[in-house]
């Protein structure tokens, strides 16, 4: 590859050494870089130590993941670990030659505006400020405690390494918390659906029981209303069959035949055999009420610590070994039964100091 066409302006290099950057130990790109699967680069040694610290202080394994510190991407690794990932050999030959170029495009250092055309060399530890001798000698900060500026900054570029990294760490724990969150809300939601559904079940069998109801009282009720009419009609053919058998005229004899019709005309409907059975409408609800009542939590998991509160109340929060103490405080999940229905449990969120073992 021709590397002589590249610009050669300080502007031009400036921006290409920011890209050469490592966001962890904010350097140069130091050889192996690896490019990682959302095409960003580290230096193995710092993927390798992100990776040491996303799995846990002192748990070595020789596969896992971490997450990528400028995009958060989650990286998958092999057996092989952070030795698996590829190489990006054109980043470390960019970075080749840049090295045999920054030394011609390498800018002045920075003057002071006190003393004209004296270099920034100290940095001034009380006024917190970079300035140069002659202020230490002369200026203004005569009487201030001073360090040689380079000392200063590779102490200040180590404690931001490290908080990097401390952060990087603390994000990856906070990622598991938040998926845990996560998919407790799942289970919530799905406690929400499961009552849905319920409900719905609940809604179909009462209206087809309230249809059928409907139906046999309709049924009931015009059945009864015949019976009635044909009692009537009986009760008056039976009071003439009694004033007729009381004369001796024979013409009234003559009124046994409307009787005997009557007798005989066609039996009015009756009901059949167990109308009023509803028995096809029981439902056995024993196996469910006992899983029901067996619901619970999952028992396996983080330490649970149980605080003691008024009534039926228990609090639930996660204890972490002291080495977590230093990450944000952890959410815990208060579950109160409800009077209206002892079994619902409302679930409620709060904020608790980590516990120590």
């Amino acid at each position: 590859m021709d590397y002589s066409s590249f610009p050669r302006d300080c502007h031009t290099m400036d921006t290409l050494e920011r890209q050469l950057i490592c966001p962890i130990c904010l350097e140069m790109f130091s050889k192996p870089v690896v490019i990682l699967p959302c095409q960003h680069n580290l230096c193995r040694k710092c993927a390798n130590d992100i990776f040491q610290v996303s799995t846990g202080f002192g748990v070595r394994r020789p596969n896992g993941r971490f997450r990528c510190p400028s995009c958060r991407h989650e990286v998958v690794l092999d057996r092989h670990g952070v030795y698996g990932l590829q190489r990006n050999l054109l980043v470390e030959n960019i970075i080749d030659i840049y090295k045999q170029e920054s030394p011609l495009l390498k800018p002045e250092c920075p003057t002071c505006e006190e003393h004209e055309d004296e270099k920034i060399n100290i940095y001034c530890v009380t006024c917190r400020v970079p300035t140069c001798s002659l202020c230490k000698v002369f200026g203004e900060h005569q009487a201030c405690r001073v360090a040689p500026l380079s000392d200063v900054y590779e102490q200040h570029k180590s404690e931001l390494t490290d908080g990097i990294r401390t952060l990087v760490a603390s994000n990856e724990r906070i990622q598991a918390l938040i998926a845990e969150l996560q998919n407790t809300c799942r289970n919530v939601e799905k406690f929400e659906r499961m009552a849905g559904i319920l409900e719905e079940r609940k809604e179909i069998m009462l209206q087809r029981v309230s249809y059928e109801q409907a139906e046999k009282t309709r049924q009931l009720r015009a059945l009864s209303e015949a019976y009635e009419a044909r009692v009537e009609a009986t009760s008056k053919l039976v009071n003439t069959a009694l004033q007729a058998s009381e004369e001796p005229q024979v013409p009234l004899f003559l009124q046994v035949g409307r009787i005997a019709e009557a007798v005989g005309s066609p039996e009015l409907e009756t009901l059949e055999p167990g109308f009023d059975n509803m028995e096809h409408y029981a439902v056995d609800f024993n196996e469910e009420e006992r899983a029901l009542y067996q619901l619970d939590f999952i028992k396996s998991g983080p330490h649970l610590v149980v605080f003691p509160l008024k009534k039926s109340c228990v609090s639930l929060a996660y204890a972490v070994p002291k080495a977590l103490l230093l990450l944000p405080p952890v959410t815990s999940v208060h579950f109160l039964r409800l009077h209206s229905c002892p079994y619902v449990l409302s679930v409620s969120f709060c904020m608790l100091q980590p516990l120590p073992f």
